[in-house]
């Protein structure tokens, strides 16, 4: 018989290594016969455990959805100082198995700290959401035709949420936090790379006593991601999905939400760039830059792949980012390779193309047989990128960025805007005014002046614009996402 989590687990899950992650579907854990391996960032040929994938037929999904129907009715209608208590139980499961969280992390590639702060991040998203739970349910609004009008906000209904690998822990939690706030049921849809985070998380909210129907689990084959969802919006159960992953995926996500006239909330890849002013502080632009591209190896939807760099100090600036550079590639983090092939393949791709077309190598060692048979691309800084280059366009993911000269900013902010993507940018200058009518101007999501682009936290609204995605995540904006207010009028 395989060991299947919740038998090792217990109430010590730091304890016993794991062969099967199962589904969990009205709070039981469900083996089927089909089983996909897991495998190593190390070694793509080495699996780390199974997980239990669900088919995609009618009878399962039925199951599931109406699973999801009961589990929001039980949720929304408990009083909201039993849902805050049940939240914050959470958070101490979570606390309480930590260490589990970080070893799954670090087992697919999470460098520690980082492995960390997912898990804080989650008890911390927590924190703020329950926080936000009393707040009032609405407004009453003059009326010319009735003696009373008011606005009341009610849950969506049922979620589909999908969460990605890079960081699993508080990306997964996220997407299923903020639903459940607002008093929805949440079916989460792991990803392949990561079912283990997906499977401590859920098991966690439920451990802190969350109706088994309210929140559910279920792995999913790769290829049968599209079929699953557009089976399981074609129910009609589910009303709304939260995705966050690459544009190209979200896009046909959304065109499978459209067909069924089911909102979204996306949060998609990102070009994020970095513009360094004149007056620029050029020690801490360079030490934010550099961390900001080269972090869990630029695997960040976050991370900076662009830095555009006035061109008065454009030498200096590069001095001091190649003087920087040189103590930061020695960390150990960065000889952690790639979570996956694919990635590392997509950068030796997009590196060769750039230096094939006359952009140099500013920094770093670049080999391709080495990237490829390793699985790990060394950090790396290119100068000279043109618009002819496939990377100036395309998001990397991976320990490198592009060191770009300019002339005048808002020449820049109009080539910046006509660009794809809009999800997060930094600008560094002394004189804040300035920077803050640079930050109006420029068309993303969230811009940080003299700080990272790398910058979520549980008390500000995170999402992007254009084709990094729509909707927002966080404290009230991330409960208004699956909340709708009704209109309710009152004669005598």
């Amino acid at each position: 018989m395989q060991d299947t989590v919740g038998e090792v687990l217990g109430s010590s899950p730091d304890e016993k290594s794991i062969s099967t992650v199962p589904n969990i579907i009205n709070g039981k854990e469900v083996i089927t016969n089909g089983l996909f391996p897991v495998l190593s960032h190390e070694n793509p040929h080495k699996k780390l455990h199974n997980f239990s994938y669900i088919e995609c037929d009618k009878d399962t999904l039925v199951e599931i959805t109406s699973n999801a129907e009961e589990g929001l009715e039980e949720w929304a209608s408990k009083p909201y100082p039993e849902r805050v208590s049940i939240l914050r139980q959470a958070a101490a499961v979570l606390e309480q198995h930590r260490d589990s969280f970080v070893k799954s992390h670090v087992e697919i590639g999470g460098p520690s700290w980082f492995a960390q702060f997912n898990v804080q991040g989650v008890i911390e998203q927590l924190e703020e959401y329950i926080s936000q739970i009393s707040r009032p349910q609405g407004v009453i609004p003059q009326s010319l035709t009735a003696d009373l009008a008011l606005t009341y906000k009610q849950p969506i209904g049922p979620v589909l949420s999908i969460a990605p690998w890079n960081a699993p822990a508080i990306l997964g939690g996220r997407s299923i936090i903020a639903p459940l706030a607002a008093g929805c049921s949440v079916i989460l849809k792991s990803s392949e790379k990561s079912p283990m985070l997906a499977y401590l998380l859920v098991d966690s909210f439920l451990k802190a006593g969350l109706p088994p129907r309210a929140l559910q689990l279920v792995h999913v084959k790769p290829e049968d991601n599209p079929d699953f969802v557009d089976k399981i919006l074609s129910t009609g159960a589910i009303k709304k999905l939260n995705f966050t992953g690459s544009t190209i995926v979200g896009k046909k996500i959304a065109g499978t939400c459209s067909k069924y006239l089911v909102p979204y909330l996306l949060e998609l890849g990102g070009k994020n760039y970095s513009i360094v002013e004149k007056d620029a502080d050029l020690v801490a632009s360079s030490k934010s830059v550099i961390w900001s591209s080269w972090s869990h190896k630029g695997q960040i939807c976050m991370s900076t792949d662009k830095v555009f760099v006035h061109e008065s100090i454009y030498d200096e600036y590069k001095a001091e980012l190649l003087h920087y550079a040189q103590e930061i590639a020695k960390d150990a983090d960065y000889a952690i390779p790639q979570r996956d092939p694919i990635y590392t393949s997509k950068i030796v791709e997009l590196v060769e193309d750039a230096l094939a077309k006359g952009a140099t190598l500013l920094f770093g060692d670049f080999d391709r047989n080495e990237a490829i048979n390793t699985n790990s691309v060394k950090p790396l800084i290119l100068e000279g990128v043109t618009s002819e280059m496939i990377i100036n366009k395309t998001e990397s993911f991976g320990p490198l960025f592009t060191l770009n000269r300019y002339s005048d900013t808002s020449n820049l902010i109009r080539e910046l805007n006509s660009q794809e993507f809009g999800l997060k940018a930094s600008i560094w200058s002394k004189n804040v005014i300035s920077a803050l009518d640079i930050a109006k101007r420029i068309q993303v999501g969230g811009i940080h002046i003299n700080s990272s682009t790398v910058h979520d936290e549980p008390t500000i609204p995170h999402g992007g614009v254009k084709s990094s995605g729509v909707g927002r995540f966080n404290s009230s904006w991330g409960i208004d996402e699956f909340s709708v207010t009704k209109t309710i009028t009152i004669n005598q």
